[in-house]
């Protein structure tokens, strides 16, 4: 929250807190000055009850030598006690662990009374506190309320208090605080009126220092203020200029690069073309020399055809040959029924001659079957020449259609063939042409190539040095920014935060 605050209001804060501190100061100074005056009573009143338990002590040894009896230690130890008198009328008194007054030498009609019923104005029972300290500690301070002689108003007093176990004696002394309280008070007024002209005099030399160092720091913030606005907006321009060649550069590299990877897969795609060409060129002339190849295989191809249709045609004189063997079988065919008829007449001649013309008859029988069997076998050959006849005019014909058809789809591709060579040496003519334009082409490209690569190394060292120059604009206006952000806090150091300087 402080820090949203400005430097004279800082300055004066400090100020106050310096006034804390001080009065800080000032309250333990008084309770050091208080314990030195509580400190100053209780050695004052330890050294008294010392002197008394000094004398009461001595009576006690004299007791234990014999030389006096305890009553006689006694009496006399209370006679010395009782004239003893400090800072006017205060005195030494003595009581025991029963609450019992044995020595009260201001009120000698208290000696010897049970006073564990007293209590001061606090409803403190003062003999019975005074016993238990007693039996506690042996020795120590007590505070309560008594009043003074002759006065019945109560004062706050202190005392001490030994305790001797012999007699059970408890030796003690008291002093009213006021006088104490008094020196306090003086010294509290002083105390008070020193705090009141530090007060003033830090608050006033607080405006003066707030109000000094404000002005001064106004004016220079004012001075930063102007010259980082005016920095801050040439880095601006200097900025987009920078970032606009950037932007340039990186689009030239990227087209650069993309030329260059297209011209670099061109001249790739060049160079396989002209290895496809040089490979299509060859496979050209290959297949020139092929085609004139099947050229010379058709014209043999046409050569073996006539050859076909004049094996077709000699099939014919197949059919004659085997018409012949028609005739020649008829023949067979007449000699074979004439065979059997003069068997037949040679069986009759036998059975004519009887017993002579037996053996004549089976000869006749014989040469009977023989013929019966040349017969079956003549009808059988005719079968067959008949059969081989129509088989082979069947054969003959579709012989002659396929020769026919043959020849006429050989002639054809002879001709597409001698088509197919003048189309491939023209090809192959045309080949060798774009080859050599191609080799040209490749060459062209490469230098292309090589410029563009050239060109793309000098993009990249332009968007380098861009990129730099973008780099030092933007240092330059970070510095800038950072110039206003020290002014910026420097404002909210002098006016606080949310406020700024007036410009004029």
């Amino acid at each position: 929250m402080f820090t949203k605050k400005g430097i004279k209001f800082k300055i004066l804060l400090y100020c106050g807190f310096s006034v804390v501190i001080f009065s800080v100061f000032l309250v333990w100074l008084s309770n050091l000055y208080w314990n030195v005056l509580l400190n100053d009573k209780k050695e004052k009143l330890q050294n008294i009850v010392e002197i008394g338990s000094s004398l009461v002590k001595g009576y006690i040894d004299q007791e234990k030598k014999g030389t006096l009896s305890k009553e006689q230690a006694q009496a006399r130890a209370k006679a010395d006690l009782n004239v003893i008198r400090y800072s006017g009328k205060e005195y030494i008194f003595v009581t025991n662990t029963e609450a019992y007054q044995v020595l009260n030498p201001v009120k000698p009609e208290l000696s010897g009374k049970d006073m564990s019923g007293f209590a001061d104005p606090t409803g403190l029972k003062l003999y019975v506190e005074i016993a238990n300290l007693a039996k506690k500690s042996g020795s120590g301070y007590i505070y309560y309320m008594f009043p003074k002689a002759g006065s019945t108003v109560p004062s706050k007093k202190l005392s001490y208090i030994n305790y001797f176990p012999e007699w059970n004696w408890i030796v003690g002394t008291g002093l009213y605080m006021d006088d104490a309280y008094a020196a306090m008070n003086e010294f509290l007024g002083i105390l008070l009126i020193a705090c009141v002209f530090c007060i003033v005099t830090l608050v006033i030399l607080g405006i003066y220092f707030a109000n000094s160092v404000e002005k001064p720091l106004t004016e220079v913030c004012k001075t930063l203020l102007q010259a980082s606005a005016g920095l801050l907006g040439k880095c601006e321009q200097l900025k987009l200029s920078s970032s606009s060649v950037k932007k340039y550069s990186k689009e030239q590299e990227s087209s650069i690069q993309s030329t260059a990877a297209a011209i670099s897969e061109i001249t790739s795609m060049i160079g396989k073309t002209t290895e496809l060409t040089g490979n299509s060129a060859k496979l050209a002339n290959d297949i020139s020399m092929k085609a004139e190849d099947g050229e010379v295989s058709m014209k043999n191809m046409i050569s073996s055809m006539q050859g076909i249709h004049e094996a077709s045609s000699r099939l014919k004189e197949i059919e004659s040959i085997i018409n012949e063997i028609e005739t020649k079988t008829k023949v067979i065919t007449k000699i074979v029924a004439k065979t059997e008829l003069l068997s037949l007449n040679a069986s009759i001649e036998a059975a004519r001659a009887g017993e002579h013309g037996k053996g004549f008859s089976v000869v006749a029988e014989e040469v009977g079957n023989l013929a019966h069997t040349s017969g079956k076998s003549s009808n059988e050959i005719r079968t067959l020449l008949q059969k081989s006849r129509e088989e082979v005019q069947r054969i003959l014909v579709q012989a002659l259609e396929k020769v026919e058809d043959g020849q006429k789809r050989t002639t054809k591709v002879s001709e597409s063939f001698t088509d197919i060579v003048q189309g491939i040496k023209e090809i192959n003519h045309q080949m060798g042409q774009v080859s050599d334009a191609t080799k040209e082409q490749e060459i062209g490209v490469k230098q292309i190539s090589n410029a563009m690569g050239q060109l793309d190394q000098l993009a990249f060292k332009n968007t380098g040095e861009s990129e730099k120059s973008l780099e030092a604009t933007e240092s330059i206006s970070k510095e800038s920014n950072n110039l206003k952000e020290v002014v910026h806090k420097t404002e909210s150091v002098v006016y606080g935060v949310g406020k700024k300087i007036r410009h004029k």
